[in-house]
């Protein structure tokens, strides 16, 4: 076996023959689409780059306040959520992933009591205390 670098994605892969040129049929036929994208963003290099926000950490927070981490939409939320921070889906795949979890989280949480701080619970009340005395 040969060691090369993909002319599409410039990973380093074992080639069975000298004349390969591609790491596999993937990136063989994203090079036959679109040559000019060869070098210009490795998909090595772009599944690499980190989330900025986190998806899954915030993610895990709503439905921890909503108290629904642990129900079944919970986790599909947060599978959804740690495929999306994955980044190693393309753009309309991203796009339909955060369309899903947007909708399974949304669900989740629905009718969910978030509880809110003591202190918004005190103001609450002299609110209350005001408004009727």
């Amino acid at each position: 076996m040969i060691e090369r670098q993909c002319d599409h994605c410039g990973t380093t892969y074992e080639a069975a023959r000298p004349s390969s040129k591609f790491c596999g049929p993937t990136c063989r036929q994203r090079h036959r689409r679109n040559p000019e994208l060869a070098s210009a963003a490795p998909v090595a290099a772009v599944a690499s780059i980190p989330a900025p926000a986190g998806v899954l950490v915030a993610t895990r927070a709503e439905l921890d306040a909503a108290g629904r981490s642990t129900t079944s939409l919970g986790a599909a939320a947060l599978a959804l959520a740690a495929r999306i921070d994955s980044n190693l889906d393309t753009g309309s795949a991203l796009a339909a992933l955060v369309k899903q979890h947007s909708a399974t989280v949304a669900e989740a949480v629905k009718g969910a009591q978030v509880s809110a701080s003591p202190l918004d619970e005190l103001r609450r009340r002299r609110d209350l205390k005001r408004a009727s005395g």
